[in-house]
């Protein structure tokens, strides 16, 4: 697999995205080559302490289109949404296991538009799926997982709002 080859494709599916809807979102996009797969990374500012961290180690929210070798021999794309270290999370009191539950139950409705997609995970992987990798496609199947995943960023933002701190009154 030839990982900068890949990139350039990532690249190119995030550039012919359009700014405006990507922008109306909230979503900031990130590609890199990360542990050994490229990958393209979506997420809002506030659902991350670091968000330009590379990869991310410390709390965040985001979704992951990633092909890494394991994957480009099933021919196969992989895609998931991470909550990293939600205890973690500035602004909010979280339990990974409980929001990890309310996002799922809201994302039920969605569940059906999303191909090979599994929520049997731990708290840390909100769902996880698969498309088969095809390169004449790819940038096409990348834009329709990024819209994809547009529709449903609403319910991590709500999921959030349930545990927001509360600001004190003195």
């Amino acid at each position: 697999m030839n990982l900068e080859n890949y990139l350039h494709k990532f690249e190119n599916a995030v550039n012919a995205f359009d700014k405006k809807v990507l922008e109306k979102s909230g979503l900031e996009t990130q590609t890199g080559i990360w542990l050994n797969s490229v990958v393209l990374r979506l997420q809002k500012k506030h659902w991350a302490n670091n968000p330009d961290e590379q990869p991310h180690s410390g709390s965040a929210i985001f979704m992951g289109i990633w092909i890494d070798q394991e994957a480009f021999s099933k021919k196969i794309l992989k895609y998931n949404i991470h909550a990293l270290k939600l205890r973690q999370l500035n602004g909010y009191a979280l339990q990974s296991r409980t929001f990890a539950n309310s996002f799922r139950e809201k994302f039920k409705e969605f569940e059906q538009k999303w191909e090979n997609v599994s929520i049997q995970f731990g708290p840390q992987t909100l769902m996880e799926g698969w498309i088969p990798l095809n390169d004449e496609r790819i940038q096409e199947d990348i834009l329709n997982l990024i819209n994809s995943f547009i529709e449903i960023t609403p319910l991590i933002d709500e999921t959030l709002l349930e545990f927001q701190k509360k600001e004190r009154k003195s």
